[in-house]
């Protein structure tokens, strides 16, 4: 795989305008043909890491008064 090949990552949490885009090369991601034998693997590492850095959540327990 050419490494100056575009992937595009995309995250959307259903409402209008709520989605976040960006485009990489291969090369950029960090992946080497020689040591990343499967692409699919690898974007799939690398797409967990960048939507990471877009969501923030997590749960509660209701007040008790």
């Amino acid at each position: 795989m050419n490494k100056k090949t575009k992937v595009y990552f995309t995250l959307s949490i259903g409402y209008s305008g709520a989605t976040q885009s960006d485009e990489f090369t291969l090369e950029e991601l960090g992946f080497n043909p020689e040591t990343d034998t499967n692409l699919e693997e690898f974007l799939e590492q690398e797409y967990k890491e960048w939507r990471s850095n877009f969501l923030d959540g997590g749960w509660s327990f209701e007040k008790e008064d």
